[in-house]
């Protein structure tokens, strides 16, 4: 049967998507990472093929503190494929950049519940669990991407950002004149990502086109998914952080040249680089997406469920570092204080696992719940103590109250939090421990 085309059409001022067959430039599985895989090390009835997978992640769309894109293809990928095996759900409680939800989903052809407290996280998950079938992302950026650039245009505020981008880095009060131009445009509603983060985070056309992008998503729920996930990952890679949007770049004498560096990325080319690793993706099986805490979630899985648990590491919340990408996922955020720009704390989710006082109570309630369930359980953790007051030791040590263990250690790494090549590496060598538990 020969391959059906894409159609596009309007429906009032968004694009809806037709039926869609991707072009021979689209493959539902990427290709493999160009890396090198140390093998895992031990076997404790685990397998250990150490496989290169054709991964669902070419690279990290997004910088994400924690993210197990590395530690699938030295092992985790094995492992939850054969615990999997039998066909059962796959729950990811702690889904974060989606790269485990996506793998489950798209390479192993399993059902998948994605889960976390942040919404950004979960629209990332969603934009491939929700479809059954690849879309074509050409259809996107002419469509949703062009109508994006024709409103950043049509805009009043495009002029002086226009004005403004021409003269980038040409004397020192650029910077401040970057500020007090997104400051001015406080009132417009429109511009949610320019009045909040505009002149720190992004210059005032990274920030405008963001706010574009936002303004004319598309109504179809899969169309959508994918636009804001793609949107989502454009702020990502464009903001002007060391490593994550925990504070921005100022223009000092040694952090100008990161800041500037960091405003001369175009928005629209992130997002339509996103857009083409996002778009062919699919699913054999449907799956889920939430937004809340995992204990609570845990409390109703099915004992055909295998969980998937990477908790929080760290003692600062990550809602911390996320705050940007939060507030792209939902499309509005409160006042912003401070050098980091942060929403107040009502309207950031925090939760006991980066609490040193409550971390471990948290853990041992999920592991007590989840055996509860009679869940099947993937655990991963680094071997050392982290900020959090909880090391891979103690974990172990608290699973075998409950489960029967099966351990294996495996090379990973993990963010410094935007150390550089200079100071310190952006990311840090670790042995990160692969638990299964099995009642």
């Amino acid at each position: 049967m020969p391959p059906r085309g894409a159609r596009n059409w309007r429906c009032g001022d968004r694009w809806r998507v037709g039926d869609v067959t991707p072009g021979s430039g689209c493959n539902l599985v990427a290709r493999a990472c160009g890396e090198a895989i140390s093998a895992c090390e031990g076997d404790d009835g685990l397998g250990g093929r150490g496989t290169r997978w054709e991964c669902s992640l070419e690279v990290e769309l997004i910088k994400f503190m924690g993210s197990k894109r590395s530690l699938l293809l030295n092992g985790l990928g094995d492992v939850i494929e054969e615990e999997s095996r039998a066909g059962e759900r796959v729950v990811d409680l702690f889904c974060g950049s989606a790269a485990v939800s996506w793998f489950a989903a798209a390479e192993l052809g399993r059902e998948v519940l994605a889960c976390d407290l942040q919404q950004f996280a979960v629209v990332l998950a969603r934009a491939v669990l929700a479809r059954n079938r690849p879309l074509e992302s050409l259809i996107f950026e002419r469509g949703w991407l062009e109508e994006a650039r024709a409103w950043r245009r049509e805009h009043a505020a495009w002029a002086d950002a226009a004005q403004l981008e021409r003269r980038r880095g040409k004397d020192s009060a650029w910077h401040r004149r970057a500020q007090r131009l997104c400051q001015s445009w406080k009132e417009d509603d429109e511009l949610l990502v320019t009045s909040r983060y505009g002149g720190h985070y992004f210059s005032p056309m990274q920030a405008l086109s963001l706010d574009a992008m936002l303004a004319v998503l598309p109504e179809a729920p899969e169309a959508r998914d994918v636009c804001l996930a793609s949107a989502i990952v454009a702020a990502s890679r464009c903001a002007a952080a060391p490593g994550h949007t925990a504070q921005p770049f100022k223009a000092t004498e040694t952090a100008s040249k990161y800041l500037l560096e960091a405003w001369s990325r175009d928005a629209f080319q992130a997002a339509t680089v996103a857009l083409r690793r996002i778009a062919p993706l699919s699913v054999k099986r449907r799956g889920t997406t939430v937004v809340g805490d995992a204990n609570e979630i845990a409390g109703c899985l099915r004992a055909t469920d295998v969980a998937f648990v990477d908790p929080p590491y760290s003692a600062v919340q990550y809602s911390r570092f996320y705050h940007v990408l939060e507030t792209v996922a939902r499309g509005w955020c409160g006042e912003v204080r401070g050098t980091g720009r942060y929403p107040s704390r009502e309207e950031r989710p925090r939760s006991l696992y980066s609490q040193r006082t409550k971390s471990r109570a948290a853990i041992s309630e999920l592991l007590m719940r989840l055996s509860q369930r009679g869940c099947k359980v993937v655990l991963t953790f680094p071997l050392g103590e982290c900020s959090n007051g909880v090391s891979g030791e103690w974990i172990e040590d608290t699973a075998r109250e409950f489960f029967h263990v099966l351990r294996r250690t495996a090379k990973s790494s993990f963010s410094t939090l935007g150390g550089n090549a200079t100071i310190r590496a952006a990311r840090k060598e670790a042995r990160e421990m692969i638990l299964v538990l099995r009642a």
